[in-house]
């Protein structure tokens, strides 16, 4: 059940064109990746200690800075997918086959959900290449962070939870530097085009 949601949650991800259809997206996906995420770090109160904050800022501090600059500069709800729907469904699917394609090659095989881990990398890399608008890139880089999360569950179940933390440290520190780039592009584009970064001076 947990391997369907992030697959569809993903897939939506993908298709979508809609930024809060996206970020709810997002915070399904995180909270299944996390739910795996769990019954490591319930092992001791450390764990747990890294666990809540890593739950926290996956789920909240990242969405909220979306919504609240999409708020405060009264941005549309809108993606500015660079190709039809049609083409973003049918390039879902090829990073589903390519998912699973590497997570059945012999060196990972034996793991369960290394296809789903792969399938969560390949799709957050083409939330970032299939939309135009700066704010498909923060998501795209959240989406990843919790690729990589679920990527330590699976091949690494030992995995420090310190690094998992580090990993989202470096994920909202960096969606904070792409919306303060959103920011100051929302002036020249309010759409956020990422062809107008070209255009920023300064």
């Amino acid at each position: 059940m947990v391997s369907l949601i992030i697959v569809l949650s993903s897939a939506i991800l993908v298709i979508s064109a809609r930024v809060r259809t996206s970020l709810l997206a997002y915070i399904v996906l995180t909270a299944a990746t996390l739910w795996l995420v769990y019954p490591e770090a319930s092992h001791s109160r450390y764990g747990l200690f890294l666990f809540v904050p890593l739950a926290a800022t996956k789920i909240v501090v990242g969405p909220a800075a979306i919504l609240f600059l999409m708020r405060r500069n009264e941005l549309r709800d809108n993606l500015s997918p660079a190709v039809r729907v049609a083409t973003r469904i049918l390039i879902s699917l090829t990073a589903l086959f390519l998912g699973y394609a590497v997570g059945n090659m012999p060196a990972f095989a034996s793991l369960p959900f290394a296809n789903i881990v792969f399938y969560s990398i390949f799709s957050s890399m083409f939330i970032v290449i299939l939309h135009r608008s700066l704010l498909s890139h923060v998501i795209g880089l959240l989406a990843l962070g919790s690729a990589i999360t679920l990527a330590g569950a699976v091949f690494a179940p030992s995995l420090p939870g310190g690094i998992e933390l580090a990993d989202t440290f470096d994920a909202v520190i960096a969606t904070f530097v792409a919306i303060a780039v959103a920011r100051a592009l929302v002036i020249h584009n309010p759409d956020l085009d990422v062809r107008s970064l070209r255009e920023l001076r300064g």
